[in-house]
């Protein structure tokens, strides 16, 4: 379907139109015959999605209020046409501008204060109060990836979200000697991250780099910005997902088109700045094909020490989260590549242009040239570290733990004693790290990640440094809550994120006066009605470290049933939820002979019921463990690029107490569109381990994965040898 908007940009051939609504095609004809006629006055707007030569995307506009800039960008659902398929989808767009993946690209000038008013256009959903989960499905917000700014209220803080029909003001404070350069923004809610950025929910941000001091012949490039984005429709569903359907299977993507047409002159050096937008962020190989000449000149947003780095194969392993900026020149026809797949044509066309070139031509035809580097972003290696941390990234736990919004990973001071960050990685190979607010610089040669420079995110076991020293004259330190995580977003759903809590350093910026900004708009709530209260509720003691609850449903409309515990049978705090029309539940983990009292409520997204009647229960008294029992399977899937999937089963040994079990060996295997021989996993402190299959499959995969049989690898434990112990996707 066609947009009821169109753009020109200066040659007939490129008269496009924006994807949306239901305008028909002659009124939208008239509507762009009439603003050819007028084509000056709309230089400011840019070609939403046209034939299969590839454009780039829709440029956010911003109004300039005197002592700020200001915005409004919208997510909202969207019904889109790519590659010739169909999907319905949740976008970002500018208030009034064109529905696309990607969003609009957002350029900011360092110096400047800017003020993105965020409007949630979704349905409305009441928000789950559950952590660590897939949920929420149209509850939203918008990170600023890799930006140096406060991530506090209002500044880029992720912990705010809003509902369907809400909205806030975020507010970005561009320092003066901000690192000009390729960044990016997508959705960050808790939740449902993985859900949204699958459907396309991201976008490029372009810093101004005119003052970075680099080569006249380097800024004379042309300038393509490339956001190669993997979508993923089998996301539907996630997390109570109803809104994605359409055509559309997973595919790779170049500013919304599938293997479309980059159209460049013969022999002329361009500026390509890419992003590889991807929710599972485990590295993939970017590759220019041949006919090209490739040489790196950023990484992550950050210039190289000594620019550029001629790519003698062409190709760059990058995460699913990374930026490269490029210089290409084209002798032929070519392609790009991600991970062997082709996601676009180069077509060279056009009359060659010797001028431009990635060297300092001023000084020499092949001269390198290094830019003046912020201050934030100096060489660290030589100083003295004040603390150092170990930092291990699990499946679904940092450190060992899921996240919590109320306790920190670590709390750090800002002062000169302990300021100066080392920080050493742990099974980052397999789940990227990914720091808010600081670049981090790579303290020894680690594989991909060279010594010295700086990156955002990191797939690998380095070493890496970072400056908290509010009191030194080149830090800039922001106070408050800073989040890490795995940057595969289904990992990061469902626990693997973390905060350090900086005390000390730059407060969170203000709302500019007397323009009405504020942190939070409230949702018009549709009408409806609570669902009724359970009763009935029964509480009894299963074990020493167990008890088991069941309850009555007497609603037909709930979402959820929510289930709160209580020491004293007074002060109760929410542990965990249960889908519609479930009316049992086991708390686990509790201490030998403690009495705990229990209530329920259901939900739905008109609100709460009252609470079922009080139980309580007192857990048997100990003793030590005898065996070993699966506690939980969980399947999922992991892209590996050109479409494929590998089956991944997340596996979870308790004893017969309830404790977590480290050291077992569990044995299982995959069934359905991937099969596979036995595999073992090795538990690990948090009594789990991640089995991954040794075959992939295409397109959305039927899995099940089964426990066959567990040995403890202790005396005092006897092995699991029960039934087969399941989970299907």
């Amino acid at each position: 379907m066609l947009k009821d908007s169109c753009s020109w940009e200066g040659d007939c051939n490129q008269l496009s139109f924006c994807q949306q609504g239901t305008t028909k095609m002659k009124n939208v004809i008239r509507i762009c015959i009439l603003l050819f006629a007028m084509w000056p006055a709309f230089l400011l707007a840019e070609q939403c999605l046209g034939t299969a030569s590839i454009s780039d995307p829709e440029k956010f506009q911003w109004t300039n209020e005197g002592d700020h800039f200001s915005g409004t960008m919208e997510i909202a659902e969207a019904d889109l046409v790519i590659g010739g398929e169909t999907i319905t989808t949740r976008v970002y767009r500018q208030e009034g501008g064109c529905d696309s993946i990607p969003g609009p690209t957002i350029h900011m000038t360092p110096g400047n204060t800017y003020v993105l008013k965020f409007r949630n256009r979704l349905p409305y959903e009441a928000p789950e109060a559950a952590h660590n989960v897939f949920k929420d499905p149209n509850v939203s917000n918008l990170h600023t990836h890799g930006l140096h700014i406060s991530g506090e209220t209002p500044g880029d803080d992720v912990t705010r979200s809003f509902e369907g029909g809400a909205g806030g003001d975020f507010v970005y404070e561009i320092l003066p000697d901000h690192m000009g350069g390729t960044f990016w923004y997508h959705a960050h809610h808790h939740g449902s991250t993985f859900l949204q950025v699958s459907g396309g929910a991201f976008g490029l941000i372009i810093i101004d780099d005119s003052a970075d001091g680099i080569p006249a012949s380097v800024a004379s490039m042309t300038e393509r910005p490339l956001v190669i984005g993997y979508l993923d429709p089998d996301a539907a569903g996630t997390g109570g997902d109803t809104l994605i359907t359409g055509t559309l299977s997973p595919t790779w993507t170049v500013n919304g088109h599938v293997n479309g047409d980059l159209i460049m002159p013969p022999n002329t050096w361009e500026h390509f700045r890419i992003l590889l937008a991807d929710r599972d962020a485990i590295p993939d190989t970017v590759s220019i094909g041949a006919n090209c000449e490739v040489a790196l000149m950023a990484r992550d947003g950050v210039w190289r020490t000594e620019a550029p780095l001629v790519l003698a194969d062409n190709s760059i392993k990058i995460t699913g989260a990374s930026r490269a900026d490029l210089a290409v020149r084209c002798s032929g026809e070519s392609s790009i590549s991600v991970g062997g797949t082709q996601v676009a044509r180069i077509v060279v066309d056009g009359t060659a242009n010797p001028t431009p070139s990635p060297y300092d031509t001023s000084i020499g035809e092949t001269a390198t040239w290094s830019v003046v580097r912020p201050h934030y972003l100096r060489d660290l290696r030589n100083e003295t570290v004040g603390n150092t941390e170990s930092v291990n990234m699990g499946a679904r736990t940092i450190n060992g733990s899921k996240y919590d919004g109320e306790v920190p990973t670590f709390r750090l001071n800002a002062d000169q004693q302990t300021g100066l960050q080392r920080w050493q990685l742990k099974g980052a190979r397999n789940h990227p790290f990914h720091l808010h607010i600081y670049h981090v610089q790579i303290d020894g040669s680690c594989a991909d990640y060279e010594d010295g420079e700086y990156y955002d995110v990191v797939a690998n076991n380095c070493a890496i440094r970072f400056d908290l020293d509010s009191t030194h004259p080149d830090a800039t330190v922001y106070e408050g809550r800073t989040i890490m995580h795995c940057h595969i977003l289904e990992h990061e759903d469902q626990g693997a994120m973390g905060w350090t809590d900086v005390v000390g350093g730059m407060g969170p910026p203000t709302f500019p006066a007397g323009h009405g900004y504020t942190d939070y708009i409230d949702p018009v709530i549709p009408g409806g009605n609570p669902p009724s209260a359970p009763d009935n509720l029964t509480a009894i003691a299963a074990s020493s470290s167990q008890i088991d609850l069941s309850w009555n449903d007497n609603s037909n409309d709930e979402t959820t049933f929510d289930i709160e515990i209580s020491a004293n049978g007074t002060d109760f705090t929410f542990i965990d939820f249960v889908s519609a029309d479930t009316t049992s539940y086991s708390d686990t983990g509790l201490a030998e002979s403690s009495t705990w009292f229990y209530r329920v409520q259901a939900s739905n997204t008109h609100g709460s019921s009252p609470y079922s009647n009080t139980a309580s229960a007192t857990t048997l008294s100990g003793g030590s463990p005898t065996s070993v029992q699966v506690d939980t399977v969980t399947v999922s899937t992991s892209g590996i690029g050109g479409g494929q999937k590998i089956g991944r089963a997340t596996v979870v040994i308790t004893d017969d107490l309830g404790g977590l079990v480290e050291g077992a060996d569990v044995h299982g295997e995959f069934s359905g569109d991937i099969s596979s021989v036995t595999l073992i996993g090795t538990t690990d402190a948090t009594g789990s381990t991640v089995i991954e299959s040794t075959d992939s499959a295409k397109g959305k995969v039927n899995l099940t994965f089964c426990v066959t049989s567990v040995s403890s690898n202790d005396a005092g434990l006897a092995d699991y040898a029960g039934a087969p112990v399941c989970d299907s996707l």
